[in-house]
Protein backbone atom coordinates (compact mmCIF):
# COMPACT_ATOMS: atom_id res chain seq x y z
CA UNK A 1 0.00 0.00 0.00
CA UNK A 2 2.81 2.33 0.93
CA UNK A 3 4.53 1.63 -2.39
CA UNK A 4 1.32 2.37 -4.27
CA UNK A 5 0.89 5.64 -2.40
CA UNK A 6 4.55 6.49 -2.97
CA UNK A 7 4.21 5.82 -6.68
CA UNK A 8 1.02 7.86 -6.77
CA UNK A 9 2.73 10.74 -5.02
CA UNK A 10 5.65 10.66 -7.40
CA UNK A 11 3.32 10.58 -10.40
CA UNK A 12 1.33 13.51 -9.00
CA UNK A 13 4.52 15.43 -8.36
CA UNK A 14 5.75 14.68 -11.85
CA UNK A 15 2.47 15.94 -13.34
CA UNK A 16 2.62 19.03 -11.15
CA UNK A 17 6.20 19.76 -12.14
CA UNK A 18 5.31 19.20 -15.77
CA UNK A 19 2.43 21.64 -15.61
CA UNK A 20 4.54 24.18 -13.72
CA UNK A 21 7.37 23.82 -16.22
CA UNK A 22 4.97 24.23 -19.12
CA UNK A 23 3.46 27.35 -17.55
CA UNK A 24 6.93 28.74 -16.85
CA UNK A 25 8.02 28.18 -20.46
CA UNK A 26 4.78 29.67 -21.77
CA UNK A 27 5.11 32.69 -19.48
CA UNK A 28 8.72 33.25 -20.50
CA UNK A 29 7.73 33.04 -24.16
CA UNK A 30 5.02 35.64 -23.61
CA UNK A 31 7.49 37.93 -21.82
CA UNK A 32 10.01 37.48 -24.64
CA UNK A 33 7.34 38.24 -27.24
CA UNK A 34 6.26 41.32 -25.29
CA UNK A 35 9.85 42.54 -25.04
CA UNK A 36 10.37 42.02 -28.78
CA UNK A 37 7.19 43.98 -29.44
CA UNK A 38 8.34 46.75 -27.11
CA UNK A 39 11.69 47.01 -28.91
CA UNK A 40 9.87 47.08 -32.23
CA UNK A 41 7.62 49.93 -31.06
CA UNK A 42 10.62 51.91 -29.86
CA UNK A 43 12.29 51.44 -33.25
CA UNK A 44 9.16 52.59 -35.06
CA UNK A 45 8.91 55.67 -32.84
CA UNK A 46 12.59 56.44 -33.27
CA UNK A 47 12.31 56.37 -37.07
CA UNK A 48 9.16 58.48 -37.08
CA UNK A 49 10.65 61.07 -34.73
CA UNK A 50 13.71 61.34 -36.99
CA UNK A 51 11.40 62.05 -39.94
CA UNK A 52 9.43 64.67 -38.01
CA UNK A 53 12.63 66.34 -36.77
CA UNK A 54 13.83 66.64 -40.38
CA UNK A 55 10.47 68.12 -41.41
CA UNK A 56 10.43 70.50 -38.44
CA UNK A 57 14.01 71.63 -39.07
CA UNK A 58 13.05 72.62 -42.60
CA UNK A 59 9.98 74.48 -41.38
CA UNK A 60 11.92 76.34 -38.67
CA UNK A 61 14.48 77.52 -41.23
CA UNK A 62 11.67 79.17 -43.15
CA UNK A 63 9.99 80.48 -39.97
CA UNK A 64 13.24 82.16 -38.89
CA UNK A 65 13.42 83.93 -42.23
CA UNK A 66 9.75 84.84 -41.98
CA UNK A 67 10.24 86.37 -38.53
CA UNK A 68 13.13 88.47 -39.85
CA UNK A 69 10.98 89.77 -42.70
CA UNK A 70 8.08 90.66 -40.40
CA UNK A 71 10.41 92.44 -37.96
CA UNK A 72 11.96 94.42 -40.80
CA UNK A 73 8.56 95.49 -42.11
CA UNK A 74 7.31 96.74 -38.76
CA UNK A 75 10.59 98.33 -37.76
CA UNK A 76 10.50 100.29 -41.03
CA UNK A 77 6.74 100.72 -41.43
CA UNK A 78 6.86 104.49 -41.87
CA UNK A 79 9.50 104.53 -44.60
CA UNK A 80 9.91 101.10 -46.25
CA UNK A 81 9.97 101.10 -50.05
CA UNK A 82 8.96 98.12 -52.15
CA UNK A 83 11.38 99.31 -54.85
CA UNK A 84 14.36 98.96 -52.50
CA UNK A 85 13.58 95.41 -51.40
CA UNK A 86 15.80 92.87 -53.15
CA UNK A 87 13.09 90.29 -53.76
CA UNK A 88 9.64 91.84 -53.27
CA UNK A 89 7.88 88.61 -54.27
CA UNK A 90 9.70 86.62 -51.60
CA UNK A 91 9.21 89.42 -49.06
CA UNK A 92 5.48 89.51 -49.75
CA UNK A 93 5.29 85.74 -49.45
CA UNK A 94 6.73 85.90 -45.95
CA UNK A 95 4.20 88.39 -44.63
CA UNK A 96 1.11 87.42 -46.62
CA UNK A 97 1.00 83.65 -47.12
CA UNK A 98 -0.57 81.34 -44.56
CA UNK A 99 -1.37 77.96 -46.12
CA UNK A 100 1.82 76.88 -47.86
CA UNK A 101 4.01 76.79 -44.77
CA UNK A 102 1.50 75.68 -42.17
CA UNK A 103 2.92 73.24 -39.66
CA UNK A 104 1.42 69.80 -40.23
CA UNK A 105 3.73 66.90 -39.27
CA UNK A 106 2.59 63.40 -40.11
CA UNK A 107 1.48 61.72 -36.87
CA UNK A 108 -0.42 58.84 -38.43
CA UNK A 109 2.02 56.24 -37.10
CA UNK A 110 1.58 57.50 -33.54
CA UNK A 111 -2.19 57.41 -33.96
CA UNK A 112 -2.00 53.80 -35.19
CA UNK A 113 0.14 52.76 -32.20
CA UNK A 114 -2.32 54.41 -29.82
CA UNK A 115 -5.27 52.80 -31.57
CA UNK A 116 -3.96 49.22 -31.27
CA UNK A 117 -2.62 49.70 -27.74
CA UNK A 118 1.09 49.26 -28.52
CA UNK A 119 1.75 52.86 -27.50
CA UNK A 120 1.36 51.71 -23.88
CA UNK A 121 4.52 49.61 -24.21
CA UNK A 122 6.75 52.69 -23.98
CA UNK A 123 7.84 54.38 -20.78
CA UNK A 124 5.16 56.45 -19.04
CA UNK A 125 7.39 59.56 -18.88
CA UNK A 126 7.85 59.42 -22.65
CA UNK A 127 4.11 58.98 -23.11
CA UNK A 128 3.61 62.16 -21.09
CA UNK A 129 6.01 63.98 -23.41
CA UNK A 130 3.99 62.79 -26.38
CA UNK A 131 0.89 64.11 -24.65
CA UNK A 132 2.56 67.53 -24.48
CA UNK A 133 3.34 67.30 -28.20
CA UNK A 134 -0.24 66.48 -29.18
CA UNK A 135 -1.65 69.31 -27.04
CA UNK A 136 0.89 71.78 -28.42
CA UNK A 137 0.15 70.78 -32.02
CA UNK A 138 -3.56 71.29 -31.41
CA UNK A 139 -2.80 74.80 -30.14
CA UNK A 140 -0.54 75.49 -33.15
CA UNK A 141 -3.38 74.50 -35.48
CA UNK A 142 -5.75 76.89 -33.68
CA UNK A 143 -3.25 79.72 -34.08
CA UNK A 144 -2.95 78.98 -37.80
CA UNK A 145 -6.72 79.02 -38.22
CA UNK A 146 -6.88 82.40 -36.50
CA UNK A 147 -3.99 83.63 -38.63
CA UNK A 148 -5.82 82.67 -41.80
CA UNK A 149 -8.97 84.40 -40.56
CA UNK A 150 -7.00 87.58 -39.78
CA UNK A 151 -5.52 87.51 -43.27
CA UNK A 152 -8.99 87.34 -44.78
CA UNK A 153 -10.16 90.25 -42.62
CA UNK A 154 -7.27 92.34 -43.92
CA UNK A 155 -8.06 91.42 -47.54
CA UNK A 156 -11.74 92.31 -47.11
CA UNK A 157 -10.88 95.61 -45.42
CA UNK A 158 -8.50 96.62 -48.23
CA UNK A 159 -11.10 95.70 -50.84
CA UNK A 160 -13.78 97.81 -49.15
CA UNK A 161 -11.70 100.82 -48.16
CA UNK A 162 -8.86 100.97 -50.69
CA UNK A 163 -10.38 99.50 -53.82
CA UNK A 164 -8.83 102.15 -56.08
CA UNK A 165 -5.34 101.25 -54.96
CA UNK A 166 -6.13 97.56 -55.32
CA UNK A 167 -7.42 98.21 -58.82
CA UNK A 168 -4.24 100.10 -59.65
CA UNK A 169 -2.01 97.38 -58.22
CA UNK A 170 -3.84 94.04 -58.63
CA UNK A 171 -2.23 91.12 -56.82
CA UNK A 172 -4.64 88.22 -57.21
CA UNK A 173 -6.45 88.54 -60.55
CA UNK A 174 -6.68 90.51 -63.75
CA UNK A 175 -4.25 92.05 -66.22
CA UNK A 176 -0.87 93.10 -64.80
CA UNK A 177 -1.63 91.21 -61.60
CA UNK A 178 1.50 90.52 -59.56
CA UNK A 179 1.65 88.88 -56.17
CA UNK A 180 4.22 91.39 -54.93
CA UNK A 181 1.76 94.21 -55.65
CA UNK A 182 0.33 93.44 -52.23
CA UNK A 183 3.49 94.98 -50.79
CA UNK A 184 2.92 98.08 -52.93
CA UNK A 185 -0.64 98.30 -51.60
CA UNK A 186 0.68 98.22 -48.04
CA UNK A 187 3.14 100.95 -48.94
CA UNK A 188 0.30 103.11 -50.25
CA UNK A 189 -2.02 102.45 -47.31
CA UNK A 190 0.51 102.66 -44.47
CA UNK A 191 -1.17 105.76 -43.06
CA UNK A 192 -4.33 103.73 -42.42
CA UNK A 193 -3.87 102.50 -38.87
CA UNK A 194 -6.49 99.80 -39.39
CA UNK A 195 -4.32 98.26 -42.12
CA UNK A 196 -1.40 98.42 -39.70
CA UNK A 197 -3.48 96.77 -36.96
CA UNK A 198 -5.00 94.01 -39.10
CA UNK A 199 -1.66 93.10 -40.62
CA UNK A 200 -0.09 93.25 -37.16
CA UNK A 201 -2.70 90.80 -35.88
CA UNK A 202 -1.97 88.42 -38.75
CA UNK A 203 1.82 88.68 -38.40
CA UNK A 204 1.64 88.43 -34.61
CA UNK A 205 -0.15 85.12 -34.93
CA UNK A 206 2.45 84.01 -37.47
CA UNK A 207 5.28 84.68 -35.03
CA UNK A 208 3.33 83.03 -32.22
CA UNK A 209 3.01 79.88 -34.33
CA UNK A 210 6.71 80.00 -35.15
CA UNK A 211 7.70 80.21 -31.47
CA UNK A 212 5.57 77.23 -30.59
CA UNK A 213 6.96 75.13 -33.42
CA UNK A 214 10.41 75.77 -31.96
CA UNK A 215 9.08 74.56 -28.60
CA UNK A 216 7.64 71.52 -30.40
CA UNK A 217 11.14 70.84 -31.70
CA UNK A 218 12.60 71.04 -28.20
CA UNK A 219 10.13 68.44 -26.92
CA UNK A 220 10.81 66.21 -29.93
CA UNK A 221 14.54 66.39 -29.27
CA UNK A 222 14.00 65.55 -25.61
CA UNK A 223 11.94 62.48 -26.54
CA UNK A 224 14.60 61.42 -29.04
CA UNK A 225 17.31 61.65 -26.39
CA UNK A 226 15.32 59.51 -23.93
CA UNK A 227 13.95 56.99 -26.42
CA UNK A 228 16.33 54.14 -25.64
CA UNK A 229 15.42 50.53 -26.18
Amino acid sequence: MKNILARGGIEFLAVLLGISGSLWIDNNKKLADLENERVNVYQILNDEIDAIIDYTTERIQYYNKQDTTIDFLYNNWENFSSELIDDPFDFTYDIFTTGTYMYSPNLSTFDALKSDGRFNLIDIDIRKKFGELFMLLEYINKIENNENQSREELIVYLSKNHSEIQYQYPYHAGINSKFENFLVILENTRDDKTVWGLLGRKCGLTKSRNRRVRLFMEILTSIKENLSY
